[in-house]
């Protein structure tokens, strides 16, 4: 991915997560042979079990139970696949494998399924009156964190802005791990990341991000929260013997990984994304207009205002340095270098050579 996120301070809408994982710790530990609101549920959450029975109070109770009748092999699975499927960091270390709901027995697959199913999002258990007093909405967490996240681009193309903090409206939120492939992380918050809606519903959609395709290996992958990774750069290089990019089959986009050692992870993001196909695409259909910015604007400061060609190029490469705060912004940056970086640029402006 393009840049980092910076995470949120610790909000409230990750109780309940927590609210959870205070069952799940009694549970696995066995403390008690029947399951039981004074030891199994966390206060604060008791009122939101007491109100919602059916949404969640017998989900509990239906885990509780098909979990006491498993044999020690099968609860350790179950374990295993809480710890590790929520150490988000690890999965994408590839330190950890995560463990995939058809790997749980089936006795207790199914009343898991039907309690996570049922959390994330606005119409489900999060949005709640109850589950909001305790938690806070999404729309508040998203402030909070396009607050603390200036730039404007979605990290994980460049292509498409994320709404503002100011907006009504909110940006998806992307189980990073499918939430439909991996048990325990619908409301895991390490695992969600604002993402703008091509991203989130078309490039990556419910690719199980983890593993590749062909062959199908666990791969590693950026964390996206990663705050550890000094130097991280992504530069995009346009490999053409012209500045006509319109058949995308004739030109090679490279990329440019920093540090090195993450160019298993950069590879991986894009597959996930579909970043080169996207990108490819864009500068065939729209290379042609920026081709013409460069053109105008050479020929009102060189032309016109006989500014000295070594100044606008300079000058230029300089619009659109500022990636991550306009859409395509990565893309334009890459053409413009790559058409002002050309020896024969400064004859190609001036009509004396057609690149």
């Amino acid at each position: 991915m393009l840049y980092f996120y910076k995470p949120t301070p610790a909000h409230q809408i990750e109780n309940l997560h927590k609210y959870l994982d205070y069952f799940f710790v009694r549970l696995f530990g066995e403390v008690s042979l029947t399951y039981q609101h004074n030891i199994h549920i966390h206060p604060d959450f008791l009122e939101c079990i007491n109100e919602y029975t059916v949404q969640l109070d017998d989900k509990l109770r239906a885990i509780f139970d098909a979990y006491k009748l498993l044999k020690k092999r099968d609860k350790n699975k179950v374990k295993s696949a809480y710890q590790k499927n929520n150490d988000i960091a690890a999965v994408c270390k590839k330190s950890v494998a995560p463990i995939k709901y058809g790997e749980l027995p089936l006795t207790i697959r199914t009343p898991i399924e039907s309690l996570y199913d049922n959390l994330w999002g606005d119409n489900k258990i999060l949005g709640y009156s109850k589950v909001v007093e305790k938690c806070g909405t999404l729309k508040q967490h998203f402030t909070n964190f396009r607050e603390l996240n200036e730039f404007c681009v979605c990290p994980f193309c460049g292509l498409e802005s994320l709404i503002c903090k100011s907006d009504d409206g909110k940006d998806d939120y992307d189980h990073y791990l499918p939430k439909s492939k991996y048990p325990f992380i619908s409301v895991n918050f390490n695992n969600l990341l604002p993402m703008c809606h091509k991203c989130n519903s078309k490039s990556k959609g419910q690719d199980d991000t983890p593993y590749s395709k062909n062959p199908i290996r666990q791969r590693t992958l950026y964390f996206p929260l990663d705050d550890n990774t000094p130097n991280h750069e992504i530069k995009i290089n346009i490999d053409s013997q012209d500045y006509d990019l319109s058949n995308p089959i004739t030109w090679k986009l490279n990329f440019l990984c920093k540090p090195s050692y993450n160019i298993n992870k950069s590879q991986s993001w894009q597959e996930v994304f579909k970043v080169e196909k996207r990108y490819k695409s864009i500068l065939a259909d729209e290379s042609h207009i920026w081709k013409g910015w460069i053109i105008e604007k050479h020929r009102k400061m060189c032309k016109k205002n006989k500014i000295d060609y070594s100044i606008f190029q300079e000058v230029t490469i300089d619009d659109f340095s500022d990636i991550f705060n306009m859409d395509k912004g990565i893309l334009i940056d890459s053409f413009y270098k790559f058409v002002l970086n050309d020896p024969n640029c400064e004859s190609y402006l001036t009509g004396n050579v057609i690149v």
